[in-house]
């Protein structure tokens, strides 16, 4: 399996670097670590992160909403908002970007690991398509049976008058 990879948008070096610290114990690897907006989409369009874990307030023109909406934009990636702010205004603003998980600083390293791996899995089956299966029609189900009877893949061409490489 590809090892997943996570930007961390965190303008507090101490925080970003725990952060970092927390996720690589857990087997993941960094993409890179972003203080501001522009750091931020230079990064997601060189390294394609598997998740984003995003403060809220953080330096530049763009919060971590409008960094959010930014990115998005360009391809849909999982995101994790990691604020110390829990009030309605922020919360209806992160709604607008359709986030994977929320979780407030303080934290402890067992809360952003399952607030890491739920983001991943709300995502990552949302956005996985669904196998179609399709029941096999009669020619496959007529190749089927001379299978089952022991023919070899000539004998059922020359039976079924295909050439070798369609049985």
């Amino acid at each position: 399996m590809t090892e997943m990879k996570m930007l961390i948008i965190e303008d507090e070096l101490i925080v970003a670097e725990n952060i970092a610290a927390i996720l690589e114990q857990e087997g993941y690897s960094i993409a890179g670590i972003a203080d501001r907006s522009t750091t931020a989409l230079a990064l997601f369009k060189e390294t394609k992160p598997h998740l984003i874990i995003c403060d809220i307030h953080i330096k530049g023109k763009l919060n971590g909403i409008e960094t959010a909406k930014a990115i998005t934009a360009i391809e849909p990636v999982p995101f994790l908002y990691l604020t110390a702010y829990a009030d309605e205004a922020t919360l209806s603003q992160a709604a607008a970007t359709d986030f994977e998980a929320y979780l407030l600083k303080p934290f402890v390293p067992a809360q952003l690991t399952v607030a890491v791996k739920l983001a991943l899995e709300r995502f990552y089956t949302k956005h996985t398509p669904k196998l179609k299966l399709t029941l096999p029609g009669k020619r496959e189900l007529e190749i089927l049976e001379l299978v089952a009877s022991g023919k070899s893949s000539g004998e059922i061409a020359e039976q079924l008058f295909l050439s070798i490489h369609t049985v």
